[in-house]
């Protein structure tokens, strides 16, 4: 069984997320992670894990930046893999690309993660699915970080995505901030 968990802070059309999902994976288990009481996505996702009963638990945005459908793109290379993420293709809009392209640099740098941390469609086997304690929106760094050196394989799959949103520099700021945080509590 899969558990699809979509995060759901200030998306207006979660409604429309939850619908996909259900479409595309009729008998799976879908959960919203409500951020109630203003904790941070990593907390409301580690909430809404208490009650996923699949052996593949998979997130997903819920702004519709990725359809859920592409889950099924990710899926198949379980059988090879513990963790298999998302990558969106950035070649077209060159300044989204050279922010990914330094991003992901930073991150390798700090952690030695070998896939794309930021992009909102992941699947693990829940036994490969490490604990954490990042309640922020940076929490999938943590996540990939532990489990890269618990030994976890991980892989990346090219996905779909709607247009690209710009980038603001309160939210690259906040991840690069995040993410050193992150390193220096897990050294």
């Amino acid at each position: 069984m899969i558990t699809i968990i979509i995060p759901q802070a200030l998306e207006k059309n979660i409604s429309e997320q939850l619908r996909r999902a259900e479409h595309e994976f009729p008998a799976s288990q879908v959960i919203i992670a409500t951020d109630r009481y203003r904790k941070g996505k990593g907390w409301a996702v580690r909430e809404a894990l208490k009650y996923a009963e699949g052996d593949i638990i998979a997130f997903i945005d819920g702004d519709l930046d990725i359809n859920p459908k592409m889950i099924h793109r990710l899926i198949p290379h379980l059988s090879e893999f513990d963790i298999v993420v998302g990558k969106k293709d950035t070649r077209r809009m060159f300044s989204r690309w050279i922010l990914t392209l330094l991003s992901r640099a930073y991150i390798w740098l700090l952690f030695r993660v070998p896939v794309d941390t930021q992009t909102g469609v992941k699947v693990f086997w829940r036994e490969a699915l490490p604990d954490w304690e990042d309640d922020s929106f940076a929490f999938d760094i943590e996540i990939l970080a532990k489990a890269k050196k618990a030994g976890r394989s991980m892989f990346e799959v090219t996905v779909e995505a709607g247009r690209s949103k710009k980038m603001k520099f309160k939210s690259i700021f906040q991840t690069l901030l995040g993410s050193f945080h992150i390193y220096r509590r897990l050294r």
